[in-house]
């Protein structure tokens, strides 16, 4: 994006001049705007909302190229029963294909858009919103933010009032024609079948081969979203994570024009308590690192397209990092942990030798970095923001060594932990006859503990052949592990069927269900007598498990330093010499990718940007 690094070092001339500057050849059409609004005084309006479009296109464009004609050609045959936004918002998707731009040709606005595409534009969507009732409290700044712009994503630019006229009168105009400041314009998106797609999973054609795709992931649901409703002239932004601070990936969801107020309750619910920085995907431009000297430039913060709202979500504090590191650095950035690695999120410009890092969101951890080349370089200890304010450095004390036994490697979600509730006070029923015509009621299990175990003791001593689980309501097992009198496991004799073998397999992940009257029933082929019987249920696979190695690591400021590598025996592993104060990370090395730093507090395990409290 040449266009936006030149703006990012280009102050003393205005954004509108820096434009035009770059526009070239096309200059005379962007200058004939202006000029064709400055001449009535009652287009003063137009002629503002002329020069707002003008100095943030540099940056925006779209893509060509025979690849992508042929992907949007298959899309609009395929999917040609669907809605004009849902194709649109595929047409997005198709460019995020791995090494797919790469290969495109990419038209700036900035020199190509020409006055007569400009001016219908500006024309046209005062008109429209003059008939939206909606729209007349909305300040003119977020008029030209989120109702004034002629492109969502990448899509060739094409003139949208045509569009816009025809789902305003066909689906809107009778129930919106009138001024209530209470109606939320995105109501109607639950109520009309023109915007319901009928699948969320498509088939996208790519490079001569049809995959399954997931359209409506977070970020094909944002553009389908915006398209929706900038063909209905709603102001309706989008806002992103671009790393959780508490676990894997990133998430993006849609809001209303000057609120928080998301689209739906499932997009609320996917909402974490933490997300370290969010960011609002804007047509205006905002400032960018500057890069001296070729200092690298993380991607994320290459876009000037994203505002910092991070305080409209929550409480936030400045930090201020100090700079031991050489002049010749101008940037330093804060990241979270995500997906085993660290995240930039955040960057400040160095002034006066500190970093001032504006509006973080408390109660995460968080490591400052500069860049050399493009290796990650910390400048310190990571930090603990508390939901204070207050900033703990995670230093490791290695004069004081404690022994941590641990059990979990990644926290266990609260929905997880909810679900599985239902199986405290479950039964377990014995009996000589296959049907149980005569069944003892031998067990109950008990309270189910943070790693997903209940046990049931059983009271019978008397041996049966047939034993079951029986509830009031389905449930889900990962493991059934019974003991006999001498606390040896017992399994079920011959060959296990496929509706019980995921029960006996020793794989945490794979799930037997009880059948349709809520039992599970095991058949061990003679009678046997039983001590306990232990369940594992539904459960994520990030607990320690027998037979994996394990390997624990603490952060010195410097890099990950290892206390070792171990083979888990029990359902814990132990390590010894572990540095107090210090920021610590448990890696399974046998297999999964969900894993979080923690510390330890009063003998506490405490997942760092999640909640506090033991796992």
């Amino acid at each position: 994006m040449l266009s936006g690094l030149l703006l990012a070092g280009c102050t003393s001339v205005s954004p509108l001049e820096q434009a035009l500057r770059l526009s070239g050849n096309n200059r005379v059409h962007l200058e004939q705007v202006l000029r064709h609004y400055s001449r009535i005084p009652a287009d003063s309006l137009k002629y503002r909302a002329a020069c707002f479009l003008i100095e943030n296109m540099p940056g925006h464009g779209w893509y060509e190229g025979t690849e992508l004609d042929v992907y949007c050609r298959w899309v609009d045959s395929v999917y040609a029963a669907e809605s004009y936004p849902y194709r649109a918002a595929l047409h997005e998707l198709g460019l995020q294909w791995p090494d797919v731009c790469g290969k495109l040709t990419f038209h700036e606005d900035i020199g190509h858009l020409d006055s007569t595409f400009l001016i219908t534009h500006i024309d046209s969507t005062f008109s429209g919103a003059a008939r939206r009732p909606w729209l007349q409290s909305l300040t003119f700044g977020d008029f030209c933010e989120y109702v004034l712009p002629y492109r969502v994503g990448h899509e060739r630019p094409r003139l949208l009032y045509a569009l816009q006229d025809s789902f305003y009168r066909t689906n809107v105009k009778g129930a919106l024609e009138y001024d209530d400041s209470r109606y939320d314009p995105l109501l109607i998106f639950h109520s009309r079948p023109l915007f319901a797609p009928s699948s969320r999973v498509v088939s996208v054609f790519y490079r001569e081969h049809a995959l399954r795709a997931a359209a409506m992931s977070c970020q094909g649901i944002a553009y389908y979203c915006l398209w929706r409703s900038r063909l209905l002239m709603c102001p309706v932004a989008t806002d992103l994570i671009p790393a959780y601070p508490d676990r894997n990936d990133r998430h993006c969801w849609s809001v209303m024009a000057g609120d928080n107020r998301v689209i739906n309750s499932r997009e609320a619910a996917a909402n974490p308590d933490k997300c370290g920085k969010i960011y609002r995907h804007t047509f205006s431009r905002h400032p960018l690192p500057v890069s001296t000297a070729g200092e690298y430039v993380p991607p994320f913060f290459r876009n000037p397209f994203y505002e910092d709202i991070t305080r409209h979500y929550g409480p936030t504090s400045d930090v201020r990092i100090p700079c031991p590191v050489s002049p010749g650095l101008a940037n330093a950035y804060l990241c979270v942990f995500n997906d085993l690695a660290w995240e930039p999120v955040a960057w400040a410009r160095r002034e006066k030798g500190v970093f001032h890092f504006k509006d973080m969101e408390r109660g995460i951890v968080y490591l400052p970095v500069v860049y050399q080349g493009e290796r990650v370089v910390p400048l310190s200890c990571p930090f603990i923001l508390h939901p204070t304010g207050r900033i703990e450095s995670l230093s490791p004390d290695t004069n004081r060594l404690q022994t941590l036994r641990l059990d979990r490697k990644y926290p266990l979600s609260h929905t997880i932990q909810y679900k599985n509730q239902t199986f405290t006070g479950v039964t377990v029923e014995a009996s000589d006859h296959p049907r149980f015509r005569h069944a003892d009621k031998v067990g109950q299990f008990g309270t189910v503990s943070l790693r997903q175990w209940s046990s049931a003791q059983i009271s019978s001593s008397r041996a049966y052949r047939y034993w079951r689980i029986r509830s009031p309501q389905q449930f889900i097992l990962a493991e059934c592990l019974p003991y006999d009198t001498g606390g040896n496991r017992v399994l079920p004799w011959g060959n296990l069927s496929n509706s019980l073998r995921a029960a006996f397999d020793n794989n945490p992940l794979t799930y037997v269900y009880s059948d349709k009257s809520d039992t599970f029933t095991v058949d061990f082929g003679r009678p046997v007598v039983l001590s306990r019987v232990e369940c594992l249920l539904r459960n994520d696979g990030n607990a320690v498990w027998p037979g994996h190695w394990y390997e624990l690591l603490y952060h010195d400021g410097a890099e990950w330093c290892s206390l070792g590598v171990q083979k888990a025996v029990e359902r814990w592993v132990e390590f010894g010499g572990v540095p107090s104060g210090a920021l610590l990370w448990l890696r399974d090395l046998t297999e999964g990718r969900e894993e979080r730093i923690f510390t330890v507090t009063n003998h506490q395990v405490c997942a760092c940007g999640k909640y506090q409290g033991a796992w």
